[in-house]
């Protein structure tokens, strides 16, 4: 199974999870548990070899077999299954096993750990303010120097994807002086990483030297896994400067990502290499771009799945075999049989919402895909091809071939900014209205109507966030393509149980609406998704108007 390689941004200590095994195996209480002991045992080996379907069995498996009072074991199950399922790009999964972890056991000696996951998968999120919250929480439960390095380089980090490259280089720089991290060479290396890049960004001389010397020290150890962080940072380092040595580094990184099973780390460095090539490579990498998001999504949407299913298996077995040690209890027995009735009740509605929720995901992942095969792919094979069959001494040509090339530019740019990560913490609401005003032009005028406060943006759900833009987006972009308007108006009313959305525009209306039937059920899947309505009203010459309700 395909993992995601988490190795440059933040990093968790080896020493300490041997620790946390030690504690936990060998006395985490008073009395012993040799069953759970015995499941522990099996669930760190399958850990160790990244069979991370089975490990998730065992300490499934591992944490039923506790009792109520075993808060410490609990805790320990719950923390390897929250590392898996980060480890497998389930962030929101990993989130709620952690809180759950917290919950109950709130006074867990090794909650630095549980902190640290936390903020990992906040911050693979992009909600960096939690993130930084529970880095600091985990800074302030442990003593440990080497641990106060972990966390203070991720606080570091978040700043870095924040762009504060200034407080990014402050943390950076109190770093690298600590005699506990220069001693610990992967560790140091990653620090040093992270100045170089952020002095990088300030346009500070320092940049390079700090970048080698975490090269040096990564080639040193021949781990593949650190060394692609190098790679990447120097390639960009040189895109401007020098293409053909950014070139060398994007390739070194895509080498030593095919060399780990680490497709996230090939799309990167593949972003590199196309933009650092010469013109008659740059279809090929595109092309193969394309072919490992696909895989990339395909394998994580069944990781998903596959541990559900796990889950759902290990606590049924579980219940199965309590059932059959106690069915000369009948009142107990009908109150199990029951009980796993009400749970695979409620397992079942919930996997149809994410069943609805995967589907809306993978259309849009599957536009995505299709404008840059139809789009992108294509004006670059014709660009190549004029290129290659035309005179480009002759300044006619060669004018064309470069407003070819600003088009793919352009084209480019538009798609990343409509699937651009969204921020949606305090600036949300200002982002969602730059995003919409952008749409003016000397044709179309957008007018914003806002009758809300920031407090009522701010009482949504982040999930909820993210539809409203994306639906906010989707018809703003068919408005563009189909509506031939010229006035947008928009506007935001709280009402009782949320908030409400009025989209109307002065286009042509019903006989455009077949030309966007998909973009439309994009549209509803997403609003369905958060318990929201959406009802659409259309007729010839009499525009298009849309109405949104969104429960807080």
């Amino acid at each position: 199974m395909i993992v995601k390689k988490c190795h440059f941004p933040i990093f968790m200590l080896t020493v300490v999870a041997l620790l946390l095994q030690f504690s936990c195996t060998k006395n985490p209480n008073k009395k012993v548990n040799p069953q759970f002991d015995k499941l522990v045992g099996t669930a760190l080996e399958f850990h160790y070899k990244q069979q991370f379907d089975s490990a998730l069995v065992y300490f499934y498996k591992a944490k039923l077999a506790c009792s109520d009072e075993e808060l410490d074991r609990i805790s320990y199950s719950l923390y390897y299954i929250a590392e898996i399922q980060k480890a497998q790009c389930d962030f929101s999964g990993s989130e709620a096993t952690v809180t759950e972890a917290l919950r109950i056991n709130p006074k867990y000696k090794n909650n630095y750990n549980l902190y640290n996951v936390l903020g990992l998968s906040y911050q693979e999120q992009f909600d960096f303010d939690n993130a930084k919250k529970y880095y600091n929480l985990c800074l302030s439960t442990t003593t440990k120097e080497l641990e106060k390095c972990v966390v203070k380089n991720n606080i570091g980090y978040v700043l870095l994807e924040s762009k504060k490259y200034k407080e990014a280089a402050k943390v950076f720089n109190e770093l690298v002086t600590n005699d506990s991290l220069i001693q610990s060479k992967p560790n140091y290396a990653k620090v040093l990483d992270n100045l170089g890049f952020a002095y990088f960004k300030l346009d500070n001389p320092k940049a390079l030297g700090y970048l080698n010397q975490s090269l040096q020290i990564r080639d040193s150890i021949k781990d593949n896994s650190e060394l692609i962080a190098s790679y990447m940072h120097l390639a960009e380092y040189y895109l401007t400067s020098n293409a053909t040595v950014a070139n060398d580094f994007a390739q070194k990184a895509y080498v030593a990502a095919t060399a780990i099973n680490s497709p996230d780390d090939r799309m990167e460095a593949i972003k590199f290499l196309i933009a650092s090539s010469t013109a008659d490579k740059i279809k090929s990498l595109a092309l193969k771009q394309i072919t490992i998001s696909d895989s990339i999504n395909k394998i994580r949407q069944n990781s998903k799945t596959q541990f559900a299913k796990i889950k759902y298996d290990s606590n049924l077995a579980l219940k199965e075999s309590d059932k059959q040690k106690s069915q000369k209890q009948l009142y107990l027995s009908l109150f199990i049989f029951v009980s796993t009735l009400s749970v695979v009740i409620i397992s079942s509605i919930r996997a149809k919402n994410r069943r609805k929720l995967r589907k809306a995901t993978y259309e849009t992942e599957t536009r995505i895909s299709k404008k840059l095969h139809d789009e992108l792919a294509n004006d670059v094979f014709n660009a190549l091809t004029y290129a290659e069959t035309q005179d480009l001494n002759n300044p006619t040509n060669k004018e064309f071939l470069l407003e070819n090339l600003d088009k793919i530019y352009t084209q480019s740019r538009n798609i990343s900014k409509e699937n651009s990560p969204i921020d949606t913490g305090i600036n949300f609401e200002a982002m969602l209205k730059a995003m919409l005003s952008s749409y003016n032009s000397p044709q179309i005028n957008v007018i914003l109507k806002n009758n809300t406060s920031s407090n009522d943006w701010l009482k949504l759900q982040k999930e909820s966030k993210i539809v409203v833009y994306r639906t906010l987006q989707e018809l703003m972009v068919n408005m563009r393509k189909h509506s031939q308007c010229s006035l947008v108006v928009i506007g935001f009313d709280r009402y009782k149980n949320g908030l409400e959305i009025n989209y109307s525009d002065n286009g042509i209306g019903c006989p455009e609406m077949l030309n966007f039937k998909k973009g439309l059920q994009n549209v509803e899947n997403r609003i369905l998704s958060i318990n929201g309505t959406i009802t659409f009203e259309t007729e010839t010459n009499k525009g298009f108007k849309a109405k949104l309700k969104l429960p807080k």
